[in-house]
């Protein structure tokens, strides 16, 4: 590492985010902890972002901005902000999300005082809608402080949804062992599930991280599995399309085979991640069967004009 590094770098990829990335950015800058880089990549913006990104790099020696020819995906360009970052530790951050002050002294604390056994440490999420209103602080309950790899992945498979903490601040060794950003759908539970076999997860009490739930966010301008697979990989780069939730289910098994761990320990990880995979989503789909016999079995109303309720299903693999 450089002599001159900072000790902390944070990657925002963007993808014509003109509408929100002036307040990513500020909340960046605001940081009362100093010794930090902002790195960003541009996926080939056609709107206003690349002039906003520029004037801030010319004006602050802690932003870098770099700009691709054409648009990657989403997998390319969180990998990219990685790798022209410097930090012993990294943090992602969402063209559209906010960060408080103290979010990244608040972290840099907690993994210094934890030691090198945690690799990730993260606050709880807020919420919020496009005018940057609260809507509620999100319960990840992610907190993976058992001793023994299997353990924390049956916990980080029994409680994944938002995967907010891929959003906190994580050890670069750590992520040098991973295989970070995946191009296929919700591969950021899977560098999740890798992190988890390296190390343990701290939780922070506050609410440090504003997430913003919009029509424009990957999820909800994506609507399909196939839309979805696009936006973190376009069709052209090897991307193929299958089952989401078979894929993500392989993948972690393969995380599982190549993980630095002992035969022993990676044999009791893929078990016990079988077997609650298997609980989960067993449970699951038995509440779904559950509630449209219920659905099936309620009279009619004569005022309702056959209206039922949609039987829905929470739980979805890294929504």
């Amino acid at each position: 590492m450089e002599p001159s590094a900072p000790r902390v770098s944070i990657g925002l990829p963007v993808f014509n985010g003109e509408r929100f990335v002036t307040e990513t950015i500020e909340s960046v800058l605001s940081q009362t902890y100093a010794d930090l880089e902002l790195v960003i990549s541009d996926n080939a913006s056609s709107d206003g972002t690349e002039a906003l990104c520029r004037r801030y790099a010319e004006r602050d020696p802690r932003v870098r901005y770099s700009r691709a020819d054409r648009n990657f995906g989403a997998a390319w360009n969180y990998n990219r902000v990685l790798a022209l970052s410097r930090g012993e530790l990294f943090k992602w951050i969402g063209h559209d999300d906010r960060i408080a002050p103290e979010f990244v002294s608040r972290c840099v604390a907690a993994l210094d005082e934890s030691g090198p056994g945690a690799v990730l440490c993260y606050p709880r999420t807020t919420l919020i809608d496009e005018a940057g209103a609260p809507r509620g602080v999100y319960p990840d309950e992610l907190e993976l402080c058992e001793p023994a790899p299997w353990q924390r992945l049956a916990h980080l498979t029994r409680r994944f949804n938002l995967c907010n903490p891929v959003l906190g601040l994580i050890r670069r060794d750590a992520l040098s062992r991973t295989r970070g950003i995946g191009p296929f759908v919700s591969s950021d539970l899977v560098l999740l599930a890798e992190l988890a076999l390296l190390g343990r997860f701290v939780e922070l009490p506050e609410p440090l991280l504003e997430r913003r739930v919009h029509a424009g966010s990957s999820r909800a301008a994506n609507r399909s599995a196939r839309e979805v697979a696009d936006w973190f990989a376009p069709l052209g780069r090897g991307r193929r399309f299958v089952w989401p939730r078979g894929r993500l289910f392989l993948e972690i098994l393969r995380s599982v085979a190549r993980a630095p761990l002992s035969r022993a320990d990676r044999l009791a990880a893929a078990l016990a991640f079988v077997a609650t995979w298997t609980t989960r989503w067993t449970r699951v789909h038995l509440g779904a069967a559950r509630a449209h016999l219920f659905v099936r079995s309620r009279p009619v109303s004569a005022h309702s004009g056959g209206d039922l309720p949609s039987a829905g299903h929470g739980g979805g693999a890294g929504a």
